[in-house]
């Protein structure tokens, strides 16, 4: 194999130290290998760095393994040193043969040949923008499973008010719920006095869907879980301002993704919080709808290419992304929509939406890179664009 690097350096990362492996030596001489541990401190992997600077490493590789990597690289970064960050699944090494001594050296010898694909590590801006937005898709979670528990307790109580009131945590909702958490007795002109003009249901309706039996515990315990999730509504409140802020260097981009049928402010800014304000990480859009999981793989033995399915890729992405085909497929027309129920037709649903994410997230693509501003065009005016097209 050819000799890419003649000064490489392999990193087996873990949480209370690092193995680093160097190989010197040109490509017609047997390489020098040096093996060294250090502790995962500040100051252990600042005497990492030094150790690399004296030995004048022109590149270092690590896996990703989970955010443990990410201080090594923040102070070996600086130094001038190429930083390759690689998958794991992508440079498994021999089996049976396992220790952090010979992941450290097979790193070093997959850097020094050139045979790691790097992954995308994006600018500081850029990922701390990503940690604010997986940080808030975190705490709705959170929201949303104290919601889920004042549901099941409202369920088992007997009292149906969420089949009456559409969100009990808001509004006229929160109002009736308070009512229950706090034991009073109430009547028809109580229940209509904390109802507001745009409810469907009557005052009747809703006094009958509170009368279950609530016991004490259960009160102070919603009154717990109540609590809890005004804390996590604040805090998502301090997210979405945060990540606003985040946004303002990007808010040219960020308005022009949303000019996509189906991307909505919070997908927009996931997209630039995941991909980035430039596509330089990537070569070409399939190349991204690869990295976010959105292109089916190749499978071809013996002349026979069989079906395969979509890698895990970026899950945040990836999520968000589907989460804007249901969007896009429910406008009123639009060549989005036209593309899902074509597929439709022929795939099935779920192929469908993947296929129109995939679409989405080439769009994306091209947004990013070119500048533009996605265009819609009716129906008779994408058949026009099609024959001209094939002329």
């Amino acid at each position: 194999m050819d000799v890419i690097s003649t000064r490489a350096c392999g990193i087996d990362v873990h949480q209370k130290q690092i193995t680093v492996s160097t190989l010197i030596g040109d490509a017609d001489t047997r390489p020098k290998r040096q093996v060294k541990t250090f502790e995962t401190t500040t100051f252990a992997l600042m005497a990492c760095r030094q150790w690399l600077t004296e030995q004048d490493i022109e590149v270092v590789a690590m896996e990703s393994t989970g955010q443990y990597w990410r201080p090594v690289w923040q102070i070996l970064a600086p130094s001038g040193f190429r930083m390759i960050l690689c998958n794991p699944r992508k440079i498994k090494g021999m089996p049976g043969r396992k220790t952090d001594r010979l992941d450290a050296e097979w790193i070093a010898d997959l850097t020094r040949h050139g045979m790691i694909s790097p992954s995308y590590v994006p600018k500081r801006e850029i990922i701390e923008l990503r940690e604010a937005t997986r940080a808030r898709k975190a705490t709705g979670h959170d929201a949303t499973k104290y919601k889920n528990r004042i549901h099941n307790i409202l369920q088992r109580s007997n009292i149906k008010l969420t089949s009456f009131v559409s969100d009990i945590f808001g509004g006229s909702g929160r109002k009736l719920l308070n009512l229950l958490i706090n034991g009073e007795a109430f009547d028809l002109d109580v229940v209509a006095g904390c109802m507001h003009g745009r409810m469907k249901h009557k005052p009747e309706q809703i006094l009958a869907a509170m009368n279950g039996t609530l016991s004490a515990n259960d009160r102070r315990i919603i009154n717990i879980e109540v609590a809890m999730l005004d804390s996590l509504e604040a805090s998502l409140k301090d997210l979405d301002e945060l990540i606003e802020e985040q946004l303002k260097p990007f808010w040219e981009l960020y308005l022009r993704l949303q000019t996509i049928p189906g991307v909505s402010t919070r997908t927009a800014g996931i997209i630039i919080a995941e991909v980035g304000a430039d596509t330089e990480a990537f070569e070409d859009a399939h190349r991204l709808a690869s990295w976010v999981g959105l292109a089916p793989g190749n499978n071809e033995s013996a002349g026979v290419s069989k079906s395969t399915g979509i890698n895990h890729g970026n899950a945040y992405l990836k999520t968000a992304m589907v989460t804007a085909t249901m969007g896009a497929k429910a406008k009123k027309e639009g060549g989005l929509k036209d593309f899902f129920y074509r597929l439709t037709n022929r795939m099935g649903k779920m192929k469908a939406l993947v296929a129109l994410a995939h679409k989405m997230i080439r769009i994306v693509y091209v947004i990013i890179t070119e500048g533009v501003t996605y265009q819609e065009y009716k129906k008779d005016q994408r058949a026009l664009r099609t024959l001209v097209s094939k002329n």
